[in-house]
């Protein structure tokens, strides 16, 4: 993709999985990934007014924390990427291949 996946995009691209899912023969498996999908597209509505409402105020948007957790030398931070490479290392939540980023912090994975 040439230009950066904007939060139109984005919740273009969860409505369409999410009609996509109700194809899913498996009911558990359905039900599990359509509220995931509808949680997704939820935050991804109330980020969009959020944005809008700081805007109206003229807030600061959103400030980047430092990362909490510390990592002392290099061999453990490779270490820490190879066993935990299903996870995001900034919130350590448990991703899947499909994205480059973090559905829960938005980390950008290289």
């Amino acid at each position: 993709m040439t230009q950066d996946a904007t939060v139109d995009q984005l919740r273009r691209y969860l409505q369409e999985q999410l009609v996509e899912a109700e194809d899913i023969s498996n009911i558990n498996q359905r039900k599990q990934r359509i509220m995931k999908l509808e949680a997704a597209l939820f935050e991804a509505i109330e980020f969009v007014k959020s944005v809008e409402e700081r805007e109206l105020v003229e807030s600061i948007i959103f400030e980047e924390s430092p990362s909490v957790r510390l990592i002392s030398s290099s061999d453990s931070d490779e270490e820490v990427s190879v066993v935990d490479s299903e996870s995001c290392p900034e919130c350590d939540e448990p991703q899947s291949g499909e994205f480059s980023f973090c559905q829960v912090c938005g980390y950008q994975r290289k």
